[in-house]
């Protein structure tokens, strides 16, 4: 912070703090740069949430329904637990490798892409089974014993 005194003509010497003037292009610049680092972060606890899920329920989604079935891509939870781990794997590999996603080259930006597709491949699973939820709701109406 620069200090300076308010006007030429003032009586009061008091020095005043006044911050420097921000470029708002820089400003836009930052606050665009933050928003994909927080999207790759939400990508890696979605991934390993994903593989947990699998893990521990994906047997008993596949052979309960096929609306449940819906939610391990058809009835393959162990290969949708194999995609979220190795997006998950990719992610926090890319994170210490890019310095938490904010420096890239471009095989690093390629491998962060091809990681973002293994993700998203890997949630499809479960965006099915909320909009299949979310439609039974408006085809059927609410349930109430």
């Amino acid at each position: 912070m620069a200090v300076r005194r308010l006007s030429s003509l003032s009586t009061a010497r008091n020095p005043v703090l006044v911050r420097p003037k921000q470029d708002p292009e820089t400003v836009a610049l930052k606050q665009v740069a933050s928003r994909p680092t927080t999207i790759y972060w939400f990508l890696m606890v979605s991934d390993l949430a994903t593989a947990i899920w699998m893990y521990t329920v994906g047997p008993w989604l596949d052979k309960t329904s096929k609306f449940t079935a819906t939610g391990t891509l058809g009835g393959h939870h162990v290969l949708l637990l194999i995609i979220a781990l190795t997006g998950f794997l990719m992610l926090a590999t890319l994170a210490v490798l890019t310095d938490n996603f904010t420096h890239s080259t471009r095989n690093l930006a390629i491998a962060r892409n091809v990681a973002c597709i293994i993700s998203i491949v890997a949630l499809t699973g479960l965006l099915a089974l909320i909009l299949m939820a979310l439609l039974s709701r408006l085809l059927f109406g609410p349930l109430r014993p």
